[in-house]
């Protein structure tokens, strides 16, 4: 019996195997809060995934991911893992620009869970390098999966690309804070990306010494993989992570120079 939250990694995981027979390898990379949780040791499960997109036009790409939701063989692998039925995008209402493409999905279950996640596709141009990797064993054994290549942002890169949102965001989020926190040991200074946001770390710091414990526990917490739920759950833990997080940002710009 797999929780909500393994059903959304899940659903994830089974549906970038799909994209990978649909798109052409060099048209897309996994970014976000799912690049970090399937190759960078996160403990933090993301509810939605993000993908950059380039070359192939709205319709083209609409079309691709609307024959991998309506697939049987998709529905049926899902199905092994308890995940009974899925209920597609409303493509009327749905965002599909030049620029964002969003399809949301819920996941049925046949004890009546309805599980919401969503995958968006976003055309504002690759942010650096991209790796293609094989999904780590840890990651795919506890669900008996098989092997799987992604393209994804290396770490450095997704690093950089959480200090842009710190930046960007009309409302600070406590997941980029975590997801800084998390990639801290995952890069090092020497191998910082050259193109980071602004002109030096202090407003990125600022935001994130800024986010408190409550945005932290309303909106990150539940997502946190059982054994790290207890660790971070006090307001002492969460300003290390603060802490920790700004540190790395600091070393980043200083290794840049």
């Amino acid at each position: 019996m797999y929780t909500q939250l393994q059903l959304r990694e899940i659903f994830h995981i089974e549906f970038l195997r799909q994209l990978a027979v649909e798109l052409p390898p060099n048209a897309w990379v996994l970014k976000g809060g799912v690049n970090l949780r399937l190759f960078f040791h996160s403990l933090r499960y993301s509810e939605d995934m993000d993908i950059d997109v380039g070359m192939l036009p709205v319709v083209s790409v609409q079309k691709r991911v609307m024959r991998i939701l309506s697939s049987p063989a998709f529905k049926a692998t899902l199905r092994t893992y308890g995940i009974t039925g899925l209920t597609p995008p409303d493509m009327a209402a749905a965002k599909q620009t030049a620029v964002t493409q969003r399809f949301k999905v819920h996941l049925l279950t046949a004890d009546g869970g309805d599980y919401f996640t969503k995958v968006e596709f976003s055309r504002r141009g690759f942010s650096g390098e991209a790796a293609a990797e094989s999904v780590p064993a840890a990651v795919l054994r506890p669900y008996a999966m098989a092997p799987l290549i992604v393209r994804h942002y290396p770490a450095g890169q997704a690093a950089a690309q959480k200090m842009t949102a710190v930046l960007s965001r009309s409302t600070p989020q406590a997941r980029d804070v975590f997801d800084l926190y998390l990639l801290s040991t995952q890069v090092k200074p020497p191998e910082a990306p050259a193109a980071l946001p602004g002109e030096g770390p202090g407003p990125v710091k600022e935001v994130i010494l800024g986010t408190g414990f409550e945005l932290f526990r309303d909106s990150v917490a539940e997502y946190l993989a059982p054994e790290a739920a207890g660790i971070y759950a006090s307001p002492e833990a969460w300003d290390e992570v603060k802490l920790k997080a700004a540190a790395f940002v600091e070393e980043l710009y200083a290794a840049r120079g």
